[in-house]
């Protein structure tokens, strides 16, 4: 019987050992504050945008740039999906932005022009390439909910003031940008350790 117990507390104990050891503390380390450039709503058009990150998921930005009629800004919200594999590259974002989601150019009457600014939401993805850098592109589908008043403006001028336009304004805006890590942010994850 004594020997049963001994054995019994010594496979015990070897299961605790080897269990305990099924998972270690991995630092993963992600950008806190970044700048920002490319082209976008989220970028104020042609532009930059200052990010920062006061939660690991969860970023406020800041953007300006040249918006084809002036200078276009916004401002808004970015909540960050990261990945559980601690060198996993993609990391997908959801975004609510209020600013500049419109403007309208008028050739030879710049007394015309118009820039729209209400909110707009969208969806993107961060990719960091393989080589080591500081930074990592950002794209983005980017939906403004538009106001009635920029499709009156438009019926303004064709109606008024006999303008042709070359194109319809699309429901959507795309966002393509690279982003410079400024400063990171380093946070433990539990993750399963690899038998060999």
């Amino acid at each position: 019987m004594k020997k049963l117990l001994l054995l019994l507390s010594l496979f015990l104990t070897i299961s605790i050992s080897v269990h305990s050891q099924d998972t270690i503390k991995v630092s993963k380390h992600v950008d806190n504050i970044s700048f920002g450039i490319g082209m976008g709503l989220d970028l104020g058009g042609f532009g930059g945008s200052l990010l920062y990150y006061p939660h690991k998921n969860i970023g406020v930005f800041a953007g300006v740039g040249y918006a084809l009629i002036g200078v276009g800004y916004n401002a808004g919200v970015k909540l960050r999906l990261l990945s559980k594999k601690p060198t996993s590259r993609v990391n997908p974002y959801f975004l609510l932005m209020y600013g500049y989601y419109a403007s309208i150019k008028v050739k030879n009457s710049t007394d015309l022009n118009k820039m729209f600014y209400g909110p707009t939401f969208g969806v993107g993805l961060d990719y960091k390439p393989k080589f080591k850098g500081s930074g990592y592109w950002s794209f983005a589908l980017l939906i403004p909910i538009r106001a009635p008043e920029v499709d009156d403006y438009i019926e303004y001028l064709r109606n008024k003031k006999s303008v042709k336009f070359d194109h319809e304004l699309l429901p959507f805006g795309i966002s393509i940008g690279y982003r410079f890590i400024i400063n990171y942010r380093a946070y433990d994850k539990d993750v399963l350790k690899k038998n060999k």
